[in-house]
């Protein structure tokens, strides 16, 4: 669960969730798939949904989840690989009791056009070059849907520790483009708003 050196953003976004009276599971799905040391050949969205899978077995095992009670799941950047997928297909949402999910700049490297079977929040910067809001609208737009765009926002708009903006590469050294990821006080508080209206309402 980090951004560069914040190892933080998570745990306080989840502290936020808890102090509206949500509960939160946070799942590192890299980390968490790396350490398994699961030995098949699938792609990052696969790997995404199994390690989700194994999340939510453990916590209702661990009795931290009541097995038949519903959530949603929020995703940033990288996770939309799986999100984008999972909220198209019914039967995987029902065998995960998931109701709805919401996305910040979510990535969709393999452009799946979203037809969602829950309810689906999307949120992202006007100036993000990463996931680019054309890209969104393209893939993104059906019923079902909520889809905000902060105009003036970079990826990773509600990152507190991106104030002073951070440039990016795909391949460090190598890559000739750089992205800029910055902090938007005003995006961050807008959208938190929005997603605690749309985890209450879904």
């Amino acid at each position: 669960l980090r951004i560069f050196k914040d190892t933080t953003h998570y745990y306080k976004v989840a502290e936020k969730l808890n102090a509206e009276g949500i509960s939160v599971l946070l799942v590192d799905n890299v980390a968490a798939y790396k350490a398994s040391k699961r030995d098949v050949d699938e792609e990052e969205p696969a790997q995404i949904l199994w390690t989700l899978e194994e999340a939510l077995k453990w916590a209702k095992q661990n009795g931290d989840i009541a097995p038949s009670s519903e959530g949603s799941i929020v995703g940033w950047s990288r996770a939309g690989l799986g999100l984008i997928p999972l909220a198209n297909d019914e039967d995987e949402l029902k065998k995960l009791n998931i109701k709805s999910i919401a996305m910040f700049y979510p990535a969709n490297g393999y452009e799946i056009q979203l037809k969602p079977k829950v309810p689906v929040l999307v949120m992202t910067g006007g100036k993000d070059k990463i996931v680019k809001v054309d890209d969104i609208l393209k893939h993104m737009v059906a019923e079902n849907v909520t889809i905000q765009v902060y105009d003036d926002a970079y990826h990773g708009y509600d990152v507190e520790s991106l104030k002073k903006g951070k440039y990016y590469r795909y391949i460090p050294f190598i890559s000739k483009k750089h992205y800029l990821l910055k902090y938007d006080e005003e995006a961050a508080q807008e959208s938190f708003e929005e997603l605690i209206k749309f985890l209450r309402k879904n």
